[in-house]
């Protein structure tokens, strides 16, 4: 335990990657409480389990006289926990500086950034990792499936991070990877995002540079071939570069035929060698975070054997091309998708698992970025693979000032203009209706459903309504 710590608080607790650190630190032995306003499952259900206490609302006395408080990055100025810390002078500070201090210390950071394929590349190789014997932690943006949780606390030298590139808290304006200085990064792609707290593609790629100077000679740097700004980000590394991506990178993953479940692969590494390869994860983006896991794996001294115990193992990550119902000819999917890119690989991925399916694209615009007109152009030409597209109103779109909200409704004009079939409606009852109203029972269907956020319960809405449909003709399922 850190020298005179022995109580932390944590402000907006019940976020993904603050509940993960709360559990964290309860089970390294420190006494955890937290607060926030929005107290649901599972999170708030996990923190039952691991012994912390979780006060609902913000409120001076929640605090009390802890040791430390840790602030999270949607906190902000006025509100009375975080004024009642600076008026007592209470030490504090953000999830990305308690992570560094109290768990990357002493450690072999490993971490993995970039716009896309972050999580799912960092969750595989902390996999990988494991299956070697090398008995990582590892601490990521999603919940890999074998795992069943965001973080492991391993004996082993290495510590897994997902390098988010968002800011650490109000009072540390900068990326939160730029907290961890890694000694191994991982730079799976670079486009703009998150627009309301950068200004251009420039300013991102700016951190990233920066992120890159960090990185010492005696370190490892894989990056992607397929996304141009990378290029220039890693120009100027001092340590050695390793790419991936396409046939003339140094490591590149193509299929090699699809059997049932499996994808069989053919990992291409420098010199002409090449691993055969058994994976769960389908699509041109998986084969990309294969390749990406895969190199720094064996930079880091992980065996073939080892790497295909790994990625044959590996069940994928909650929330990405995740099957959440199967039933008859009806299958539905979830995933994180909400940048142009990302939406358009997803269903190019589904498309061609399920090339005689009947493929609906159900999007709710709820990031920062994708709700404002950023890609206002380029959004309608990510569903094209999709046979019918239903677009949710924006979350919150007050919330944007007028002259930077997304016009959905010009985005279904243009998704119809180029020959697809969309619309647009205003709650999830109308969109789960719509959908059983067109299903055919008869007909191969496969439903992706597309957000960042929790959709407004869509989940359990659509399965229940999908029971319900199948129940009218029980001979159907």
């Amino acid at each position: 335990m850190k020298k005179d710590i022995a109580s932390i608080h944590l402000i907006g607790v019940c976020g993904v990657a603050m509940g993960s650190l709360a559990g964290m630190l309860r089970k390294s032995g420190y006494r955890v409480s937290g607060s926030d306003e929005a107290v649901y499952p599972p999170m708030s259900d996990m923190l039952v389990e691991w012994g912390i206490e979780v006060s609902r609302g913000y409120r001076e006395e929640h605090v009390g006289s802890p040791d430390l408080v840790v602030v999270g990055n949607a906190i902000s100025r006025g509100n009375a926990e975080v004024e009642h810390v600076l008026a007592r002078r209470i030490p504090y500070c953000s999830m990305a500086g308690a992570l560094r201090d109290f768990f990357l210390e002493g450690k072999e950071v490993v971490a993995v950034a970039g716009t896309h394929g972050k999580t799912t590349t960092t969750a595989l190789l902390a996999h990988i990792l494991i299956e070697a014997g090398l008995d990582p932690s590892f601490f990521v943006g999603g919940v890999p499936v074998n795992y069943g949780s965001n973080f492991r606390l391993g004996d082993g030298p290495h510590f897994i991070i997902e390098g988010d590139e968002y800011d650490s808290a109000f009072f540390e304006k900068v990326p939160k990877f730029a907290v961890y200085r890694p000694q191994h990064l991982v730079l799976t792609s670079l486009e703009f995002d998150h627009a309301d707290i950068y200004q251009n593609l420039e300013e991102i790629s700016l951190w990233f540079r920066r992120l890159v100077n960090v990185v010492p000679s005696n370190g490892n740097i894989v990056y992607s071939t397929a996304c141009p700004a990378l290029h220039g980000v890693v120009e100027r590394s001092f340590a050695p570069l390793y790419s991936y991506g396409g046939t003339d990178a140094d490591f590149f993953c193509e299929e090699d035929g699809v059997e049932g479940e499996w994808a069989h692969l053919a990992l291409h590494l420098p010199g002409a060698e090449s691993i055969t390869l058994r994976s769960r994860l389908f699509g041109e983006f998986n084969r990309a975070n294969i390749a990406a896991a895969a190199a720094m794996a064996l930079r880091l001294g992980v065996s073939p054997n080892a790497l295909r115990r790994g990625v044959e193992s590996f069940e994928g990550v909650k929330r990405r091309q995740e099957l959440i119902y199967a039933r008859g000819k009806l299958r539905i999917y979830e995933d994180f998708a909400h940048h142009p890119t990302a939406i358009a690989g997803v269903i190019s991925m589904m498309r061609g698992r399920f090339p005689a399916s009947r493929l609906w694209a159900v999007y709710e615009p709820r990031s920062a970025t994708s709700r404002r007109n950023v890609f206002q152009n380029e959004l309608p030409g990510a569903f094209a693979g999709a046979d019918r597209v239903l677009i949710k109103t924006p979350y919150k779109l007050d919330a944007i000032p007028l002259s930077e909200r997304i016009d959905i409704a010009r985005v279904v004009d243009d998704i119809n203009a180029r020959g697809g079939s969309a619309g647009a409606l205003r709650d999830v009852p109308s969109m789960v209706s719509a959908i059983f109203r067109e299903i055919d029972r008869a007909e191969d269907t496969v439903v992706i459903i597309m957000s960042n956020g929790g959709f407004d319960g869509i989940y359990d809405t659509i399965r229940t309504a999908a029971d319900d449909f199948f129940m009218t003709d029980p001979a159907c399922g």
